[in-house]
């Protein structure tokens, strides 16, 4: 039964006291009107929106269905029904997880098969630049000359005193230790992209999967309700990509990141520490000339030094080299002798510190002094330097510390005295400059481990360096900063003139450049009597000679860091 409604309000207006049968439905005035207020209404207010009190009615009542209606269809939401039976709730979101997880699964199948083409690209060339394959060749020609030396006892007649006392003084803890760790260090390079993405995929999924099931829980934030509204708008299911993650940068992107290596400067030192993690005493060391002293520098405090009177029957032979292997082993090689009463005289002798004492462990097959010296891998390098009657030696030798045994190698292309050999990924030794017959001498070779050969060597010098370079100093020091590059620096000209000049070498397949002259120079000008450089927590340590107001050398050293620039310890 329709209902018959007045359409004038009982409230009158207050100016006319007549019946108000319209209303100016502008929300910011709602203002009644009777008929007569209408025509000032429409000259007072500029934006009246004027309508009968029955289509005010009219519109409300639809509003007021409208709203009931959609309030209603929330109220019939599936999820809504189950508001009083926690069960049919789990159960309708069981259905939706496992649509979820099929989801998941396929971009696990996705990312699984993009990281097996990125892991196989990665590995060929992780492989190519791998020493696992010479470490295994050390290995197995160690073994043969264990196995050489264990025919010997078992097949001659005699008993060779010679053989057993070398065998006593085999440390087979050391060898089997440097082994194992050398073995095992390869191997980790190998592994150790693949464990990243494995911990650190590990360590995203268990924040997705346990951490933001809590979280939307406990809070419902603004970025979720946007994602509710679009999805509602679109009528489509929510996408898993859409669901905000603890760290908004996609996880691909995030490992990625972690595999890329931060912008670093060309002198930034990135090779491993030099002494292996085992040795207790991380020390730099030096002999002093015709004496018995050894003084050792502690690398975690290198204003720390001790001093140590050697219980020996000799003086420090001068212009020796002396080296510590990567497992804390300390020798001495070659070296003048000093003796008033007779010729100064070449030394043959290897030694090897034992507590307060030099033990002698073997001999150089020639006697040299002022000669290149590198330990590449098991063996000690000697190079060129002078010999006795103070002959210029090309001959060239290597002494293998684990087995102490001498053998010849080739000869050198440029014989010199005081020339800087550097290790470089224990595939060569690059030989710098030196001094020939007193003449400073500008050449480079080196010599390929692998084919047992020395190869000159000619460099590009770019263009602004030119102006800058002095030359290839005697009693330079050097050493591999990074996978690509060796650092050189310091030296004296053929006038024994100190410099301190610095560059990089970097070695790009056959390709070689000399760069980046004096951009670190030395602080000091000097050389280096003591070259060996000792790398230790990214930062470079050598000795340098110390100088007077004259010139001289005297035998006070300084004690350099490079990291980034140089500072005198």
């Amino acid at each position: 039964m329709s209902q018959q409604f007045t359409y004038y309000s009982n409230e009158l207006c207050q100016i006319h006291q007549e019946p108000c049968t319209n209303m100016c439905i502008n929300t910011k005035c709602l203002q009644p009107l009777c008929p007569e207020c209408i025509e000032i209404h429409f000259r007072e207010h500029k934006e009246c929106q004027i309508e009968s009190l029955k289509s005010c009615r009219t519109n409300c009542s639809k509003k007021i269905r409208s709203s009931i209606s959609e309030m209603n269809q929330i109220l019939s939401l599936q999820e809504m029904k189950t508001i009083e039976n926690s069960s049919q709730y789990i159960e309708l979101c069981r259905e939706s997880l496992q649509q979820l997880k099929s989801k998941i699964i396929d971009k696990i199948d996705l990312y699984n098969k993009k990281l097996l083409q990125d892991f196989s690209t990665n590995l060929i060339q992780a492989f190519k630049e791998s020493q696992i394959k010479e470490v295994y060749n050390r290995i197995k020609n160690l073994i043969q000359q264990l196995d050489e030396l264990g025919t010997k006892l078992e097949t001659q007649s005699d008993c060779q005193i010679k053989t057993i006392r070398s065998i006593y003084l085999l440390n087979t803890t050391q060898l089997i230790q440097s082994a194992n760790q050398e073995a095992y260090k390869e191997i980790l390079k190998l592994k150790f992209p693949l464990l990243v993405v494995s911990q650190n995929l590990n360590q995203k999924l268990d924040e997705l999967f346990s951490q933001s099931i809590q979280i939307q829980f406990k809070k419902t934030n603004t970025t979720m309700l946007k994602i509710e509204e679009k999805q509602q708008l679109i009528n489509q299911p929510i996408n898993i990509q859409d669901v905000p993650s603890l760290d908004q940068t996609p996880l691909l992107s995030q490992i990625s990141e972690i595999q890329q290596v931060k912008k670093q400067s060309e002198f930034t030192i990135t090779v491993e520490d030099y002494l292996l993690p085992s040795v207790q005493n991380k020390v730099l060391h030096y002999f002093k000339y015709n004496s018995n002293e050894l003084n050792l520098i502690n690398l975690d405090n290198p204003k720390e030094m001790k001093k140590i009177n050697l219980k020996i029957p000799f003086q420090i032979p001068v212009f020796h080299q002396s080296l510590i292997t990567k497992t804390g082993q300390l020798y001495l090689i070659g070296g003048t002798t000093i003796d008033n009463n007779y010729p100064n005289t070449k030394s043959n002798g290897i030694y090897l510190l034992d507590k307060y004492s030099l033990v002698n462990v073997g001999s150089l097959l020639i006697s040299r002094s002022s000669h290149g010296c590198c330990i590449v891998g098991d063996y000690i390098y000697s190079i060129s330097g002078l010999g006795q009657n103070q002959t210029l030696e090309k001959t060239c030798e290597r002494y293998n510390y684990i087995l102490r045994k001498s053998e010849s190698i080739q000869d050198c292309l440029y014989p010199s005295i005081a020339s800087c050999c550097v290790n470089y990924n224990n595939q060569f030794i690059y030989k710098f400059g030196g001094l020939y017959e007193k003449q400073q001498m500008n050449f480079i070779e080196r010599f390929n481990i692998k084919d047992m050969i020395w190869q000159a060597i000619d460099p590009q010098i770019t263009n602004k360096d030119i102006p800058l370079f002095k030359g290839l100093k005697q009693f330079a020091a050097g050493v591999q900063i990074s996978p690509n590059s060796l650092m050189i620096f310091g030296g004296y000209d053929e006038n024994t003139v100190s410099s301190n000049q610095s560059f990089l070498f970097t070695i790009k397949g056959e390709n070689h450049i000399l760069h980046m002259v004096n951009i670190k120079p030395l602080k000091i000008p000097g050389g280096f009597w003591h070259q060996q450089c000792i790398i230790y927590k990214q930062e470079l340590y050598v000795i340098q000679n110390q100088e007077n107001k004259d010139g001289e050398t005297m035998e006070t050293k300084t004690i350099l860091r490079f990291k980034d620039r140089w500072i005198i310890c």
